[in-house]
């Protein structure tokens, strides 16, 4: 009788650590999915605060492509790029410039001065800078929040 009590001890005990090693496995799968899974957010995030700034900033430029219609420049001592049209024989302009952590747009009569925190938010980056690298071709720099920089350049048709 002593025999096969110890017996059924050993069948508890092997259970037991049996079913110990699947809850450690399904524990450290888990944790290495979830992992996997940020990341994998993490670099869709930040592909998106590029790829979404510098989509939004090209299809402005080309919209306004035109001759005179693009410029770059300092406004308020900022990185601009400035878009401006005629409408009612009356010049608009259009800002994109970065200010507190977004790029901004501003729609204005140009010449009329601004406050720059007053822009709508467009997108949240950590930095912005355009150049022209020549007359017809911008160089623009956006640093992502996670810290990464990009570059595009972009061609204009028309001075």
């Amino acid at each position: 009788m002593f025999k096969q009590e110890r017996k059924h001890t050993v069948d508890i005990l092997f259970v037991i650590t049996l079913f110990l090693v699947f809850a450690v496995s399904v524990v450290m799968l888990t944790g290495t999915g979830a992992t996997v899974y940020q990341n994998i957010v993490n670099s869709m995030t930040e592909n998106y605060n590029s790829r979404t700034s510098f989509s939004y900033i090209v299809n402005k430029i080309h919209q306004n492509d035109k001759s005179g219609g693009v410029k770059l420049g300092q406004y308020e001592g900022l990185d601009s790029v400035i878009l401006m049209e005629e409408i009612d024989n009356i010049t608009y302009c259009t800002y994109l410039y970065y200010y507190d952590g977004h790029i901004k747009e501003m729609f204005t009569r140009y010449g009329q001065e601004f406050d720059p925190a007053l822009g709508t938010d467009i997108l949240e980056i950590a930095d912005f800078s355009a150049k022209a690298v020549t007359d017809t071709l911008y160089r623009f720099e956006i640093t992502t929040p996670e810290q990464h920089k990009e570059t595009l350049y972009v061609h204009v048709n028309s001075d």
